[in-house]
């Protein structure tokens, strides 16, 4: 399977592992992200991500009508471009307003784009790969190494934003717990019932980092530390692109005939 293949196939299949790696991280996380930050119910939350997931399903259209005029690599590139700004902006700390919001959805739209372009002009590059007569015997192999690296991205990602954002939280004397962004949501916004404000009090006093406050305060503090632990899931999503990139232009000469 491995014998014989151009070079350009493994350039490419680990430049999409990277991505990959960045957008299941993103993933992973984006849901909690934004009931935290934000106080989205389950059904808006859902709403918002299903909007994304379509998005992202569509653009690819967009990304093949700009490949037929500036080349399948210039769209490799600038998707890899646009996908960085839009994991930045959600990488970049902000209040839970209409700011934060606005920035939030603008990156959720780069992200969107980004992907289109990225993804399946990369995937015509590897089949390009091919075109040649004496590699068009293992283009059925390539293929099957190639959906094993964006696999293999997919696979560790979450893993990932689990432990970056239990290693944050854990360095502001806390532990994630599912049930506590809603609860501290309820205490913000003073509409938390006695049985509630019970729960969350006992789920408090485990936490190191919750000594010696109340519960609007302990609130409060949380979901800003929980928000920036996701932040900085976000940005290991930057991280990945920047490998992406980098792998990408690398090894750009391997890749040239494959750009149409």
């Amino acid at each position: 399977m491995f014998k014989g293949q151009p070079k350009g196939l493994y350039a490419l299949a680990l430049a999409n592992t990277g991505e990959r790696f960045g957008y299941y991280t993103m993933l992973a996380i984006f849901l909690l992200f934004i009931q935290a930050k934000f106080g989205y119910s389950a059904a808006v939350s859902t709403q918002i991500y299903s909007i994304f997931l379509a998005g992202v399903y569509f653009m690819p259209l967009l990304g093949g009508i700009l490949a037929d005029k500036i080349g399948y690599g210039k769209c490799v590139t600038l998707g890899i471009a646009v996908m960085f700004l839009g994991y930045l902006c959600l990488a970049i700390p902000t209040g839970a307003n209409i700011t934060g919001q606005i920035l939030m959805f603008g990156a959720l739209a780069l992200i969107s784009v980004g992907t289109g372009l990225f993804k399946g002009n990369l995937q015509v590059m590897v089949g390009n790969l091919y075109d040649d007569a004496k590699y068009s015997s293992k283009r059925d192999a390539a293929f099957s190494l190639f959906y094993m690296a964006i696999n293999i991205g997919a696979m560790f990602a979450p893993s990932m934003a689990k432990a970056v954002t239990n290693f944050f939280l854990k360095g502001a004397g806390l532990v994630y717990d599912a049930n506590i962004p809603a609860l501290a949501h309820q205490c913000m916004d003073n509409t938390i019932t006695p049985e509630n404000m019970e729960k969350l009090t006992q789920l408090a006093s485990s936490m190191s980092g919750a000594a010696g406050m109340d519960m609007a305060t302990f609130s409060t503090y949380y979901i800003e530390q929980l928000s920036t632990a996701y932040n900085y899931g976000f940005a290991v999503a930057c991280v990945s692109l920047v490998l992406s990139a980098l792998i990408s232009f690398r090894n750009k000469r391997a890749c040239k005939h494959a750009d149409g």
